[in-house]
């Protein structure tokens, strides 16, 4: 069985066509605000039956996504599973804040389809569409990195300070329009899904920084060390024998690779595992692991190889895309433009400085002072956005995803469901929304935990849900619902004395670890730590320096309660969603039970209270097209 890793490709977002292809018309444009791009709104909307007052929605109405019935009622089965039991607890939905400089900068309006990619710092450039003025004096386009610059690695398999260089040192597979929910072709130009054969051809002109031509034997190894490495794609490609990968996985030709599937597979969800992968793959680096894996003849074999290949730090990186490494020290590191790539003559300036920028304070006085150029996404608060100078503009981008408390299961008091579900009732979600979005009109609160998103375009209600909301809790969404949290503590046998909850002489305490640098996840996180402290429980906020945080604390499953996206970001397809939940590496570090007990929605779908969700989200991947 595969290991349960998330890496790019789990996090990944999913295509156009049939699932979405309302969301891209629609849906999307329907938050449009009048600075450009979208916006979050609080509007009243009416109840049902397991609702509650205080739960609101959208300005907008979508039309609804086509979906087949049998994804339909695997995604509300899950939807149900996830409500009931609040493995995660979502709190709010999230635009991402992308910032553009026009004084020396010739960009897209802020309103164009064209920022709406994933991301504008990755693609714009390449095509052209972020370009020096004619006449300007700043020839060197400078962007933000959060790891310290020398510290800074390229081997995407090692995911210590993987840096945000790779943006314009790698090229991705394919491009992905988050705004049309659309791929198209770029290192790989074209594809072909024909049975249980993908065809994918390595675009002409591609090369390596060293000189040598990109081949679909590179393609083919990078999707071989991503599966071996625990990738998805191997659920896919040789879900029973990993010894299977040499031979489902191979190039037909110099620009030709194929993937030979073992199972039925979604394409919308195949492709997109696969558009977001970087092509870091050279043979001169990483060569020797793939033969050696392929030549494995055990599993612990292939684990002491992916042990050195996870140990392997890669400080100047051969490249594959239109910038390459030149140096790095204690506050940046420098790439220049490589002028053997495709996409060279689009590019009218010489290098790409990423400076250290460690925190979103320092990376808001950077826009401020107008020492960087720009920013992918940024979190910046409204007192900050005042401050910009008029050159810069400020673009809202869809994640389909946001900040939530993850539970490790392991730990006391959340292992128990009840405690878990008065937490929700405690915390007023909209206030943790507009506080955490200070103003910016970027994050709105989650209707119902379910782990569904699309919350800003109303597909949540309109098509997840179309039919069956009456059936889901939203545990209050605008309000404190008290006496259902006591209810609940109580039955977990818990008892108020003195203002404060507690069991057996201990009081109940819930210390909410988190990321110091996350601006934005700290005011939420304190909003909800004094909501639970005015209702009795001491909760404390616990935040840690980011890579602390992420490197060591979350990663260890060293926490009660964590701060952590609780979806799939930038996937509209309620799949990615339930896979980051139930299987991935991040549910293993929530100590997530491969089994929960939940009342039944649909006794088609299962007919026993106790689910293995993963066996669920697992038969959605193939669910008819």
């Amino acid at each position: 069985m595969w290991k349960n890793n998330t890496t790019d490709s789990d996090r990944s977002p999913l295509s156009r066509r049939r699932f979405v292809r309302a969301v891209g018309a629609t849906g999307i444009t329907a938050g449009i605000a009048g600075c450009g791009g979208q916006q979050a709104t609080q509007a009243a909307t009416q109840t049902q039956g397991g609702g509650d007052a205080s739960a609101t929605g959208t300005e907008s109405t979508a039309t609804a996504v086509e979906v087949d019935s049998e994804s339909l009622s695997l995604i509300q089965e899950l939807a149900y599973v996830t409500n009931q039991t609040l493995p995660v607890l979502p709190l709010q939905e999230k635009l991402a804040q992308s910032f553009q400089t026009t004084d020396s900068w010739d960009v897209p309006p802020k309103d164009s389809p064209k920022i709406q990619t994933y991301w504008p710092t990755d693609w714009l450039p390449r095509y052209g569409e972020w370009t020096a003025t004619d006449g300007s004096s700043d020839e060197r386009l400078t962007l933000a990195q959060w790891a310290v610059p020398k510290d800074s690695q390229y081997n995407t398999w090692n995911a210590k300070n993987f840096a945000e260089p790779r943006r314009t040192l790698f090229d991705r597979f394919m491009n992905y329009n988050l705004k049309t929910q659309e791929y198209s072709g770029y290192l790989v130009s074209d594809w072909e899904l024909n049975g249980d054969t993908l065809s994918m051809t390595v675009r002409e002109g591609q090369t390596w920084h060293d000189g040598t031509p990109v081949t679909a034997t590179d393609v083919v190894n990078q999707i071989k060390l991503d599966i071996y490495n625990g990738g998805s794609l191997g659920r896919f490609v040789a879900p029973d024998d990993e010894g299977a990968v040499a031979d489902r996985v191979t190039a037909v030709d110099e620009r030709t690779a194929e993937l030979t599937l073992a199972t039925r597979v979604n394409e919308d969800i195949l492709l997109a595992y696969l558009q977001p992968k970087y092509l870091v793959a050279h043979e001169e680096t990483y060569g020797e692991f793939v033969t050696r894996l392929d030549e494995a003849g055990s599993a612990d074999e292939r684990s002491a190889v992916l042990g050195e290949l996870t140990g392997l730090a890669v400080p100047e990186p051969v490249g594959s895309g239109p910038f390459e490494f030149e140096n790095a020290d204690t506050q940046r590191t420098l790439v220049s433009k490589f002028e053997e790539h495709p996409d060279a003559g689009n590019i009218n300036f010489p290098e790409v400085e990423y400076l250290y920028k460690p925190s979103n304070q320092s990376r808001w006085n950077s826009l401020i002072n107008e020492e960087t150029d720009g920013s992918a996404t940024l979190f910046v608060p409204s007192n900050k956005l005042n401050q910009l100078p008029d050159s810069v503009q400020t673009s809202l981008i869809p994640r389909h995803w946001g900040m939530g408390l993850v539970f490790n299961h392991e730990e006391e008091p959340v292992s128990d469901p009840r405690v878990r579900k008065a937490l929700a009732h405690v915390i007023n979600r909209e206030a943790v929304a507009t506080n955490s979005g200070a103003g910016t009109n970027s994050k709105i609160a989650v209707t119902y935990p379910t782990g569904l998103t699309s919350e800003f375009s109303g597909q949540v209600e309109g098509t997840w849900l179309d039919g069956v909301t009456d059936q889901f809790q939203t545990y209050g969404r605008g309000a404190s619902q008290t006496e259902k949290a006591a209810s609940l503590l109580e039955e977990a046998g818990y008892q108020k004395q003195g203002g404060t909850w507690g069991k057996d002489g201990q009081p109940l305490r819930i210390p909410i670890k988190g990321p110091s640098g996350f601006s934005d996840w700290v005011a939420g996180a304190q909003t909800a730590v004094s909501q639970l402290d005015q209702f009795g429980i001491e909760a404390e906020p616990v935040m840690k320096d980011n890579s602390a945080y992420w490197g060591q604390d979350y990663v260890n499953g060293n926490f009660v309660v964590g701060l952590q996206g609780w979806a799939s970001y930038d996937n509209s397809h309620p799949y990615f969603h339930y896979k980051f939940m139930y299987d991935s590496s991040d549910s293993g570090y929530w100590n997530v039970p491969s089994e929960l007990d939940a009342p039944v929605l649909h006794d088609q779908v299962r007919d026993g209270e106790t689910v293995a969700p993963g066996s669920l989200v697992s038969k959605l991947s193939t669910a008819s097209e």
